[in-house]
């Protein structure tokens, strides 16, 4: 099982390292293609984030942990600082265990 999950907050390329019991929630392909502006709101199994040029998307998502994850996955993540209970940040697995993906 792995240990250390390293991910990427892709909006504000901020670096983070997890443990495999993290939730994450996997969403909808649409939503990894495109950088969100700001952070995607999450309202039960439904997600909100917003794309360049102001357009409001929504997709349903669903949980997950980090340990289910492999490098070069987009995820949303609850990051620090938690400003608000229903905040999630796409972000990217970097690494698991020190294993990456070539870039």
């Amino acid at each position: 099982m792995a240990h250390v999950i390293r991910v990427r907050d892709i909006t504000r390329d901020g670096r983070y390292e997890f443990g495999p019991e993290e939730p994450v929630l996997r969403g909808p392909y649409d939503m990894f293609q495109f950088r969100s502006v700001g952070a995607v709101r999450r309202r039960g199994e439904m997600v909100d984030w917003m794309v360049p040029g102001g357009e409001v998307r929504t997709g349903r998502v669903a949980p997950a942990s980090m340990g289910d994850l492999r490098p070069g996955e987009r995820v949303l993540v609850k990051l620090p600082p938690n400003v608000a209970d229903d905040e999630w940040w796409l972000c990217e697995i970097e690494s698991v265990d020190g294993i990456s993906i070539a870039m």
